[in-house]
């Protein structure tokens, strides 16, 4: 069973980090704190550069892409029990919509997006003016978006709606799940996502997202039979950092843990 790797990166150091450790990919956002914002197109431009530089030579995996989050608000990092988090107006919506648009066009492979309505289920028509916008640039450039739906999910009621909530993704034409399965940490919700990556069909891949570990790879692999893992690898409050070691919170040593956990598998 193969295990794909995503480090969440908030700068071109971390990407630099991440591809070097062997990661499989990036989602590029700023304000990590919060749950993760936009970042802005020049470092969309300049990470998706860095990538393909570092592909070319040789200093990352050959797949190796960045994906943009794509979220225009965060209130709270924790987000579990407030649906609201994720609730947006017509106004962010198309702002949104925008943003999608503008990282595609300055380089992204995809965008991780998400919305919820009034009444905490996915909004549907919001998804689709936000996936809209990311397919109108790729079609500009001549190149396939791969559509994520984010953490949006771990915010609906319970596991039946999350199980719905990926047969929705699969309508809209998405390629990823993105889920802790409803849990602070994605092995509490190792359950959930087994139900997920059921609700799926092998048509869409699952990822584990949430206080994911590297010794938890191989847990959630086996309970939850997740085709990915997501985590940020941020170095630890007052841990040392060696000499030389980029000025980044994305530790070079969490990654390649993560990676080794995941080709163990």
């Amino acid at each position: 069973m193969s295990i794909a790797v995503e480090i969440a990166v908030e700068d071109l150091a971390g990407l630099e980090v991440a591809a070097r450790a062997g990661a499989d990919r990036v989602e590029l956002c700023t304000d990590l704190d919060r749950g993760g914002l936009t970042p802005p197109p020049a470092l969309v431009e300049a990470c998706t550069d860095r990538a393909a530089a570092l592909v070319a030579a040789q200093e990352a995996r050959p797949h190796f892409d960045v994906h943009v989050l794509i979220r225009c608000r965060a209130e709270h990092g924790d987000f579990l029990d407030r649906p609201a988090e994720f609730a947006y107006r017509a106004d962010e919506i198309a702002l949104m919509a925008r943003q999608a648009e503008e990282s595609v066009t300055a380089g992204a492979a995809g965008v991780v997006i998400g919305a919820l309505d009034e009444d905490g289920l996915l909004d549907v028509p919001a998804l689709e003016t936000i996936r809209d916008g990311a397919l109108t640039a790729g079609s500009a450039v001549m190149r396939g978006v791969t559509l994520t739906l984010h953490r949006a999910v771990d915010a609906l009621p319970d596991r039946a709606r999350r199980a719905e909530a990926v047969q929705t993704a699969l309508r809209l034409g998405m390629h990823r799940v993105l889920s802790s399965g409803g849990a602070a940490r994605s092995l509490d919700g190792a359950e959930d996502l087994a139900a997920m990556v059921e609700a799926a069909e092998d048509l869409l891949e699952i990822c584990a997202g949430g206080g994911v570990r590297p010794v938890d790879v191989g847990e959630l692999a086996r309970r939850g039979g997740v085709g990915a893992v997501h985590l940020s690898a941020r170095r630890r409050p007052g841990a040392p950092v060696e000499d030389g070691a980029p000025a980044t919170r994305t530790d070079p040593a969490i990654v390649a843990a993560t990676v080794d956990a995941a080709g163990e598998l």
